[in-house]
């Protein structure tokens, strides 16, 4: 019995030494190969989330949670989206003297302009609104692509 407690005492160590992984000895493609395997756990995961949200005025923190998000139109759509810090007198629209960002997003193919993003990502803090004028995808947001720079 003694000798099963100290295997299983020299696993629980073995494992969470593993936890603190040194990365310092990694080369920067190794460094990038992590990060993208990660990300592919990541999104493989429960916790992962892929919200549809309705056309609304939505307040962060209560209707959806603060965070970074990357937004994103549903296919062959495009919407006009609103972040900002107050609200007009009646709770519908962007309030007087407003703070915040503003654009549109499509995902349509046909008709597309220069001036049109695909998708937008979002640092969204506790208090602000998000208002959009058609359904779109929250995801969370995970990074910047490897652009290859040296």
């Amino acid at each position: 019995m003694k000798r099963f407690i100290l295997a299983v005492l020299a696993i629980m160590l073995t494992l969470s030494a593993a936890a603190d992984v040194d990365l310092s000895g990694l080369t920067f493609e190794e460094l990038a190969e992590l990060r993208d395997r990660a990300q592919m756990e990541m999104m493989a995961r429960g916790e992962w989330q892929e919200v549809t949200v309705p056309a609304g005025v939505w307040e962060i923190g209560k209707d959806i949670p603060a965070g970074h998000w990357v937004i994103r139109p549903i296919p062959d759509t495009y919407i006009l989206v609103t972040y900002c810090d107050r609200l007009d007198e009646f709770g519908k629209g962007v309030g007087t003297g407003w703070r915040g960002w503003h654009d549109t997003l499509t995902s349509r193919t046909k008709g597309m302009t220069v001036n049109e993003p695909r998708e937008a990502d979002l640092e969204m803090v506790e208090g602000m609104y998000f208002i959009n004028s058609g359904a779109c995808i929250f995801t969370p947001y995970t990074g910047k692509p490897d652009l290859g720079f040296k």
